[in-house]
C-alpha cells in the first residue's frame, strides 16, 4: 500500500484507531511486526479452516492460476507475510480482512498445515476497512474492473450516508472524479460488456465505459465488435475501436434528438393545419341590418363583408323575418 494512500485514509479518518495492515503488505519479511503481534496476544497460526472470507470482500472472483501459483510460492519460501483477520466471531472462527489469497493457497497446499495471521489492533469501521482491502486488491493482484466498481459504489454510499459528496469518495480511493464516475457507470452496463471483465478478457475501464455508453444506442454494433474482437477479425485494437464506437453513438444520439425536435415542431404545425382544414368556416355575421319604409313597404338591408342584400317585404312578415335575423346575424 503506498504511503499516499495511508496518508489520505488517516487524513480521512484522524479519530479512528491505527491498523497495521500497510506493514502486512510490505514486500519485506515481517518479523518484527510477528514478534509485536506476539507480545500483544494477536498472533495466530491455525489451520485454514479456522478462517472464513469477508463476506463484503470487494473482490469475488479469483484467478486459479494465479493462486496456484502463490501456492507454489508459498510452499518453496514460507508465507512471508501474514494474513489480517477480525476478532473471533461467535462459531470461533476469525474473518478475513486481508489476505484472502494467500489463505486460499495455503488451504488446497498439501505440504503447508497452517495460516500466520494476525488481529487487527483496535477497531475499524466499514468505509476504513473497505477501503484498505480495496487497495490491498490493487497491489496484489488487479480486481476486475466491475468487482472494483461495486465496491467503489459502496465507498460512495457510505460517505453519502455520512453526509459527503462523491467527490470526497474519489479523493479517498486515490482517483480522479471522471474516473470514478466511469467505474460507476459500469454497474448500469449490459452483461455483453460486463461479461469482458467477469470473465477476465479486459479490464480495460476505458474500454468498458466506451462499450457501455455506445450499448446504449447501439447494443448490436456493440456485440458485434466484441464478437470481431473475440474471433481475432477486428482490425485495429479493442481500445481505439471501442472509443470510434462510442464517439458515433454519441454523434447518432445528439442527430436524433435534433431530428426529433424538428418532427415535433413540424408535426404539430401540420395538425393545426389539418385541424384548420377539417374545420368548416363560421359564417360571416352581418355587419350592420336597417329597417325602414320606403312608399308604405318595409324595405330591409343587410350588409355581410363588402356585400349588400336589400329585400321588400310585406308588413306582416317583417315581424317573423326580423326575429330571425337578429338571432342568427346580429352581432
Amino acid at each position: 500500500m503506498s504511503n499516499k494512500f495511508s496518508q489520505q485514509v488517516n487524513k480521512a479518518k484522524s479519530q479512528k484507531p491505527k491498523v497495521d495492515i500497510t506493514d502486512l503488505l510490505a514486500d519485506s519479511g515481517s518479523d518484527e511486526l510477528i514478534g509485536r503481534a506476539k507480545a500483544d496476544g494477536r498472533y495466530l497460526s491455525l489451520p485454514a479452516d479456522a478462517f472464513v472470507p469477508d463476506p463484503n470482500q470487494p473482490r469475488k472472483t479469483f484467478d486459479q492460476e494465479r493462486i496456484d501459483e502463490l501456492r507454489v510460492s508459498i510452499e518453496s519460501n514460507g508465507q512471508l507475510q501474514p494474513i489480517l483477520v477480525g476478532d473471533r466471531l461467535p462459531d470461533g472462527k476469525y474473518p478475513i480482512i486481508a489476505g484472502e489469497r494467500r489463505w486460499r493457497a495455503i488451504g488446497e497446499s498439501e505440504t503447508v498445515a497452517e495460516v500466520q495471521a494476525i488481529i487487527r489492533s483496535g477497531d475499524v469501521d466499514e468505509l476504513h476497512l473497505l477501503l484498505m482491502q480495496i487497495d490491498e486488491n490493487n497491489q496484489r493482484e488487479q480486481i476486475p474492473a466491475v468487482e472494483n466498481a461495486m465496491a467503489m459504489k459502496r465507498v460512495v454510499d457510505i460517505c453519502k450516508a455520512e453526509g459527503n459528496d462523491q467527490a470526497y469518495a474519489a479523493k479517498l480511493l486515490n482517483v480522479s472524479a471522471g474516473q470514478l464516475s466511469k467505474h460507476l457507470a459500469l454497474l448500469e452496463a449490459p452483461t455483453v460488456v460486463t461479461g469482458l471483465s467477469v470473465h477476465g478478457e479486459t479490464q480495460d475501464v476505458e474500454v468498458l465505459y466506451n462499450l457501455a455508453k455506445a450499448a446504449e444506442s447501439k447494443p448490436e454494433e456493440v456485440a458485434e465488435l466484441i464478437d470481431q474482437w473475440r474471433s481475432g477479425e477486428l482490425d485495429t485494437n479493442l481500445r481505439k475501436a471501442s472509443k470510434e464506437l462510442a464517439g458515433e453513438a454519441k454523434q447518432a444520439k445528439k442527430e436524433g434528438k435534433a431530428q426529433a425536435g424538428k418532427g415535433t415542431d413540424s408535426s404539430e404545425k401540420g395538425g393545426k393545419s389539418a385541424k384548420a382544414e377539417d374545420v368548416p368556416p363560421k359564417p360571416k355575421k352581418a355587419s350592420a341590418v336597417r329597417l325602414g319604409l320606403d312608399n308604405d313597404e318595409f324595405m330591409l338591408t343587410v350588409e355581410i363583408g363588402n356585400k349588400k342584400l336589400s329585400f321588400r317585404v310585406e308588413a306582416d312578415a317583417v315581424v317573423s323575418l326580423k326575429g330571425d335575423i337578429d338571432k342568427n346575424w346580429s352581432e
